[in-house]
């Protein structure tokens, strides 16, 4: 297993989160459970720096109301950091995506990742609600 890997599966075992590998074709995925929401780790052994953390299939929408999801979307995206809202199909997803070192401090990554990802989850609702 890459060390990186080994680590972040370590730390979120020792903040409480019970992360789960699990495989999906080619890829790995590692998932867990933060402030009542499931996030996903998309995980490539190839390039072990790259690390995705994504919020899946928050909301689901349609003809009525993707307009209105896109622009929230775009908002969100355009005024945080580190923060991407996507629409995959018709599902919106909440993605942090970032590179690693090779020795990172997981505590101030991956917390301040985890929060932002649920801070734009919030964004989403509550800028849709207005719309």
């Amino acid at each position: 297993m890459n060390t990186i890997k080994k680590d972040l599966i370590e730390h979120l075992s020792n903040e409480g989160l019970r992360p789960q590998e699990k495989s999906a074709g080619t890829a790995t995925v590692i998932m867990f459970k933060y402030q009542m929401l499931t996030f996903i780790i998309c995980w490539d052994e190839d390039d072990a720096c790259f690390l995705r953390i994504c919020v899946p299939t928050i909301f689901s929408c349609d003809e009525n109301n993707r307009n209105d999801v896109l622009e929230v979307l775009n908002r969100i995206n355009y005024e945080n950091k580190i923060v991407k809202c996507i629409l995959a199909d018709d599902d919106v997803w909440v993605v942090a995506e970032q590179l690693l070192d090779t020795s990172p401090v997981y505590k101030d990554i991956i917390d301040r990742t985890l929060d932002s990802l649920v801070m734009a989850v919030e964004e989403f609702f509550e800028d849709l609600r207005k719309s």
